[in-house]
């Protein structure tokens, strides 16, 4: 095994996880520390782990952090895997505090939350681009000296900072990094694969961004007031999209959420689509538990930002794209349903 990445959420392990897949490299998502040491004992060359730890408090995020860190160390692997550190590339959760309880005392560290195709960049030091409102410093967030932050504008400039870096180091970044380090990373027999979802779709909105929202322009979603999703029905058409709303009354946005995951896995339970979209990590990640789904085979990316995976356990073989919710075109779905092939 060649790398194992540690992300706080699933979107993010599979946004970065993707890299390699799409380099022809055999990548397993665990989508919790619970099924990190199946998916390590099943010969892939890169596993990413989700740690679910972005929105919870400091102290359990760096608790399941040491445990993924254990795990890892206790497995065959131990000795070879490079551990990388995903954070998301607005630096939002607990960087500093999950980076500290991966890193080995005085062991080298670089970070770089910059994705250059996205307009995402590191200037001066500072985070700054598309979706960053006022520039951050990384430093300051990840709490390491100014010098472990290289400038990234492209990237070439991404490349070039971890070619310098020690192969022993902890790489901390976003999916830029883990596209320059998966370009390294390519074996001489890997093949790429045809990355085609099949029909009939169900696609489940439970982001709330107004860039997911208005992806939904040339759809007619069935409405889901407070996460409440109407019973199963045959699908209509080739893709059926169902969509988080609010409700008449307010309820929290947990409590909306769980009832929408049991709702989706009802459906999928019930009609079986051959591929599922989730757009918005929570929800990916509850639906898939609703599902008894723990490990997934990521193949690549079906369009650019949008990874799809096949589970390998609970509901097999079911084709599952996932999208963070402030991603994308207008007509980011519209080109995704034109992607499907009939199963």
């Amino acid at each position: 095994m060649e790398v194992v990445i540690v992300a706080d959420d699933l979107t993010g392990a599979l946004d970065s996880a993707v890299a390699f897949a799409d380099q022809g490299l055999k990548v397993l998502c665990a989508l919790g520390p619970s099924h990190l040491e199946t998916a390590l004992a099943m010969d892939a060359d890169v596993v990413a782990v989700s740690t679910g730890s972005r929105e919870i408090e400091q102290e359990t995020a760096v608790k399941r952090v040491r445990q993924v860190r254990d795990i890892v160390s206790d497995s065959k692997h131990g000795e070879t895997a490079r551990l990388f550190k995903k954070v998301d590339s607005r630096l939002k959760g607990h960087v500093a505090a999950e980076t500290e309880a991966l890193r080995s005392p005085d062991q080298p560290i670089l970070v770089c939350p910059a994705i250059p195709k996205l307009g995402r960049f590191v200037e001066n030091g500072m985070l700054c681009g598309a979706g960053v409102v006022t520039p951050r410093s990384v430093a300051d967030i990840a709490k390491v000296p100014l010098s472990a932050c290289p400038d990234a504008n492209s990237q070439e400039d991404i490349a070039k900072a971890l070619e310098a870096f020690p192969e022993g180091g902890l790489l901390v970044g976003a999916a830029g990094l883990a596209e320059s380090l998966a370009a390294r990373s390519i074996k001489p027999d890997s093949t790429l694969r045809d990355i085609r979802p099949q029909s009939p779709a169900l696609f489940a909105i439970g982001s709330r961004d107004p860039v997911t929202l208005a992806q939904l322009d040339n759809f007619a979603p069935l409405p889901a007031p407070n996460g409440s999703v109407p019973d199963p029905t045959p699908f209509s058409d080739d893709v059926q999209v169902i969509q988080m709303t609010s409700g008449e009354t307010e309820i929290s946005s947990q409590e909306a959420g769980d009832q929408f995951a049991k709702g989706i896995a009802n459906w999928i339970a019930t009609i079986r689509p051959a591929s599922f979209l989730a757009s918005g990590g929570e929800s990916a990640a509850a639906i898939c538990a609703r599902l008894d789904i723990g490990i997934l085979e990521i193949l690549g990316e079906v369009l650019p930002g949008l990874p799809m995976s096949k589970s390998l356990n609970g509901q097999r073989d079911l084709f599952i794209i996932t999208k963070s919710g402030g991603f994308g075109t207008p007509d980011t779905l519209v080109n995704l349903a034109a992607k499907l092939v009939k199963r």
